[in-house]
């Protein structure tokens, strides 16, 4: 009962995390996303894939394992 409960509050945390740094992606607030960073002149295919990277560390998988803990903690409960 409590891992279930624990594993369901860190899986909220997780997509409440990756949920603001969508927002921040999203919004241009930060200085990692502006488009100096990633649409510069002359930038290469290596720049544009880190980009990639980068969005998944950063919004994909915080979101996508807080969605696996919720699910885990919900067997847990069950």
């Amino acid at each position: 009962m409590i891992m279930g409960a624990s594993l369901l509050a860190a899986g909220a945390v997780l997509m409440l995390v990756g949920v603001l740094m969508l927002n921040g992606w999203v919004s241009g607030k930060s200085g990692w996303f502006d488009p100096a960073v990633y649409d510069r002149r002359g930038g290469s295919k290596t720049d544009r894939m880190f980009l990639y990277l980068h969005f998944l560390a950063i919004v994909i998988c915080p979101m996508a394992l807080g969605a696996l803990l919720i699910l885990l903690g919900l067997q847990k409960l069950r």
